[in-house]
């Protein structure tokens, strides 16, 4: 199977800026109609393509872990929202759930899923309307991909060639791929 990131449109800042204010409005809408917990997903794609085959195949394995985790723990979905733009895919997924325990059960897919490191999934209260910190759990900011470092120092710093940060993107997912 080939997996390709490099066959979508480049986005600028700007149109990512906008998408940025386009997921809140979603969001603040999902919360006054449901008021629930908020499961807000999105990918950690490097670079100017956020959409591409690469990434709706990673987008569906995220939806199906989110999906097959809140199974196990007979939790219900109350509302669901998908959004595909050039600036990537998101899930807005609305739940009758307390909101730490979600956040929770978000981190460990985060953490203990081959793919959960490309992956965002962060977790909306709706009482405060704010996405709840991996630091409330006491879990460290999230580490670069390629070394042990935090993944917002590298790149911030630039410290890892897109070339190199795709390669360990493919590598992941193809592994998971044959484990299936």
């Amino acid at each position: 199977m080939i997996i390709k990131f490099d066959d979508g449109i480049p986005v600028t800042l700007e149109q990512m800026l906008i998408a940025k204010e386009q997921r809140v409005k979603h969001q603040q809408a999902a919360l006054e109609q449901f008021n629930h917990p908020l499961i807000c997903l999105s990918l950690v794609i490097p670079g100017p393509i956020k959409k591409s085959s690469g990434t709706n195949l990673l987008f569906q394995e995220a939806i199906k872990a989110i999906k097959l985790s809140l199974a196990s723990k007979s939790i219900v979905i109350s509302n669901e929202q998908y959004f595909h733009a050039n600036t990537g895919s998101e899930a807005i997924i609305s739940t009758k759930y307390q909101a730490d325990e979600l956040k929770q059960l978000c981190i460990d897919i985060e953490n203990h899923h081959p793919l959960g490191r490309l992956w965002d999934i962060d977790v909306i209260d709706p009482i405060t309307q704010h996405s709840i910190s991996r630091t409330v759990f006491d879990e460290q900011s999230r580490q670069c991909l390629i070394c042990q470092d935090s993944a917002k120092n590298c790149s911030r710093s630039k410290k890892h060639s897109l070339d190199e940060i795709f390669a360990v993107i493919e590598n992941r997912l193809k592994d998971y791929l044959k484990s299936q």
